[in-house]
């Protein structure tokens, strides 16, 4: 254990030097908030693409994925299929419209659509709140993974955790891109080598002998109790702050569509590693203990020190992919959807920092009070936001004529029916049934207020 440890101080020494040289090479170019939050509004296909994937490939896909399918098989897959169809969708025409929106947050949507400022503020709240809780889903993955090598002493994980925001706060969304680049070809190469080397190393064919360890289960009733897992993420993805972040830093629409493609394609190409290493875990009948990941175990058992060593910083580049991307897009909804009259003195681009400071230590500090699988973490957090946003938000991208008080009326039935079906359980719909009541809110409130024109005229 000794050895190993060694090695992993060896390598997290020259990635922390490779990173944090990439996010001071990146400040040098931040002037300002658009710099700061947007990279210059200037990213082109290559990296908005990575940037995209990397933000996807965190905690959910290489620990919570091989973590369910060690527990329920082929199902496993459901969160990286949802999330490779949000990005599907994104380049049907959700990520042109975005991208032609001229804005800095998805919240000021609501501003600029709507005529509210209001629910932008209330839209950035809740993204504020759902991407918090993405990102304490982070800090809890990266714990998980330090400990499973034996790096159990707090004083590492924190300072491990600060080196992932100080070179976010430095360098802002630029820096996020360019770690970005680096960490997905890391990840890409590490974990599409363990892959075909563990597929072609077999003696006898693994896809035969999965597939018949699945065949009881692929279509049993348990199909609809995993269908918010496959569901919530793809439509998330389409209102979440920090992929439309990447899209305003597009410098075209074109930009914007083909990197959701792309990343589309990776990401569903990818999310068959995660979940074969699940599933062989299993297979294998290794002990995986309480709070430890399945694929770090297989990993333990199947290769030697330094490819064990290389693919845990895979794991945790994925982890500090999302968690840089989290931070940003959290300081981003801060920074520019409020104003902070009594900070006025204070330079925009030196109170982005200290936001993006703030928020990181915060999320440590959440995270010894949060317990749980991490998936289960990040679809709690989608499903508020999505039960309250989504109908409205998509209605400002593709509806020509809007109605303000159908989209507040939208959002409130939303946010109750979320808050009934805390205390009212109705199976597996129960996360279905506040989307459906905010689209039922939308009609209705496009109702009153046509009613209220009718009578007006008549008046």
């Amino acid at each position: 254990m000794n050895n190993l440890l060694f090695i992993f101080a060896t390598v997290f020494s020259l990635f922390g030097l490779v990173y944090f040289f990439i996010a001071w090479k990146a400040s040098r170019g931040v002037t300002s908030k658009k710099d700061y939050f947007l990279a210059g509004k200037n990213l082109g296909i290559l990296a908005v693409t990575f940037t995209l994937v990397a933000t996807q490939l965190g905690s959910g896909t290489l620990v919570g994925t091989p973590q369910k399918a060690y527990t329920i098989g082929l199902y496993g897959i459901f969160y990286v299929l949802g999330v490779s169809i949000g990005f599907l969708l994104l380049a049907s025409g959700f990520a042109s419209r975005l991208q032609s929106l001229k804005v800095a947050t998805t919240a000021e949507i609501f501003e600029k659509k709507y005529s509210s400022i209001a629910l932008k503020k209330f839209a950035s709240i809740l993204s504020i709140v759902t991407l918090c809780g993405i990102l304490v889903a982070q800090v809890i993955a990266l714990k998980v993974v330090l400990s499973s090598i034996g790096v159990t002493h707090q004083v590492f994980f924190i300072l491990f955790w600060l080196f992932i925001v100080a070179y976010t706060m430095v360098g802002g969304l630029k820096a996020v891109v360019l770690t970005d680049l680096f960490q997905v070809m890391f990840i890409l190469v590490v974990f599409g080598g363990l892959a075909i080397w563990s597929f072609f190393g077999e003696s006898t064919g693994i896809i035969s002998t999965i597939l018949e360890s699945q065949k009881g289960s692929v279509f049993s009733g348990n199909f609809l109790s995993f269908l918010p897992v496959l569901i919530f993420p793809a439509m998330f993805s389409l209102i979440e702050q920090d992929l439309a972040q990447k899209f305003f830093a597009a410098k075209s629409k074109r930009v914007a569509m083909l990197s959701a493609l792309y990343a589309s394609i990776i990401m569903l190409c990818f999310s068959f590693i995660p979940l074969y290493f699940g599933i062989k875990t299993r297979l294998l009948n290794l002990f995986v203990s309480a709070g430890a990941n399945p694929l770090v175990v297989f990993l333990k058992y199947s290769v030697g020190d330094v490819v064990f060593v290389l693919a845990i910083f895979g794991i945790i580049a994925a982890i500090t992919s999302t968690a840089d991307s989290m931070l940003c897009a959290v300081s981003s909804n801060l920074s520019q959807d409020f104003d902070f009259k009594f900070l006025r003195n204070v330079n925009g681009l030196t109170l982005s920092k200290v936001i993006t400071l703030v928020i990181g230590l915060g999320a440590l500090g959440v995270s010894y009070f949060v317990p749980g699988d991490v998936i289960d973490i990040i679809v709690s957090s989608y499903t508020i936001m999505v039960s309250c946003l989504f109908v409205s938000t998509v209605f400002a991208l593709f509806k020509k004529r809007l109605s303000r008080i159908a989209a507040v009326y939208s959002v409130v039935s939303g946010a109750v029916a979320f808050v009934a079906m805390k205390f009212f359980s109705v199976g597996v719909v129960t996360d279905f049934v506040p989307v459906f009541v905010s689209l039922a809110g939308y009609f209705v409130g496009e109702y009153v207020e046509a009613s209220c024109l009718k009578q007006c005229e008549k008046n």
